[in-house]
C-alpha cells in the first residue's frame, strides 16, 4: 500500500497531509485520493490535527473570512456544527476550534494579518494542488456583489459612528465638569470696581468744593 505525504509551508504556517491513492477512482501512484491524516502548525500555537471533515470546516471558514476581510468587511464566520469559528478582535483575528470529543476545552488562536495570510495561502495551495484528487465539501466561491459590500460596509460605519458619538459626548461632558466656576471671583472683581468708582466720585466732589 502506497503512503504519500505532502506539505505546504508558509512563513508562520505549515500544513501537512498524508494519504493514499484511490485505486477505484483511477488515481496515479503520486496522487492522494484518500486522506488519512493532516496536521497544521501555526507558530506559537499547539499542533492542530483531525479528520477530513475538520479540515473542510477550517478551509470553508478561513477562505470565506479572508475574502470578506480583503473586501473591507469584518464579520464572524462559523462552520457547520460550530466546529470552527473566526471573528475579528481589534486589529487581529480570533480562531476558535471546538473539539468533537467530550471533555476537551475549545482552543483559541489569535492571528495577525500576516498569520491569517499565511494560513489562507496554505489552504489555497492545497485546494488547487493537482497531486490531490479530493472532492472538498466547501461552498463554491461567488464574487461579492457591490450591493452586498456596500450594505455591510454601511452597517460597520453606522456602528462606528455611534461609538464615536458616545466617546465624543463623554469627553465633552468631562471637559465641562473640569472647567472651574469663578462666580465668587467675578463678584469680588465687580465689587472692587464699584468701590474704586465711588472713591473716584468722592475725589471729584472734593475737588469741586475746593474750587468753589
Amino acid at each position: 500500500m502506497i503512503n504519500l505525504s505532502y506539505r505546504f509551508d508558509q512563513n508562520s504556517s505549515c500544513l501537512e497531509l498524508a494519504g493514499m491513492p484511490d485505486v477505484s477512482n483511477g488515481d496515479s501512484q503520486s496522487t492522494i485520493g484518500i486522506i488519512s491524516s493532516w496536521t497544521l502548525k501555526i507558530i506559537g500555537s499547539p499542533i492542530l490535527e483531525g479528520e477530513k471533515e475538520h479540515l473542510e470546516n477550517l478551509m470553508q471558514v478561513i477562505l470565506q473570512y479572508s475574502r470578506s476581510y480583503i473586501s473591507g468587511i469584518r464579520k464572524t464566520y462559523t462552520s457547520d456544527k460550530k466546529i470552527v469559528t473566526i471573528s475579528p478582535i481589534g486589529i487581529n483575528h480570533k480562531l476558535r476550534l471546538n473539539s468533537t470529543k467530550k471533555g476537551i476545552k475549545p482552543l483559541e488562536i489569535i492571528l495577525d494579518d500576516a498569520e491569517l495570510s499565511d494560513l489562507t495561502r496554505c489552504l489555497d495551495l492545497l485546494r488547487f494542488d493537482s497531486r490531490f484528487n479530493v472532492k472538498w465539501n466547501i461552498c463554491l466561491e461567488v464574487p461579492f456583489t457591490k450591493k452586498y459590500i456596500h450594505s455591510n460596509l454601511n452597517k460597520q460605519k453606522n456602528n462606528l459612528n455611534i461609538l464615536y458619538s458616545i466617546i465624543i459626548f463623554l469627553i465633552v461632558s468631562t471637559m465641562f465638569l473640569l472647567i472651574p466656576i469663578n462666580n465668587r471671583l467675578d463678584m469680588k472683581e465687580n465689587d472692587n470696581k464699584y468701590e474704586s468708582y465711588k472713591d473716584e466720585l468722592n475725589i471729584n466732589k472734593q475737588k469741586n468744593k475746593s474750587t468753589i
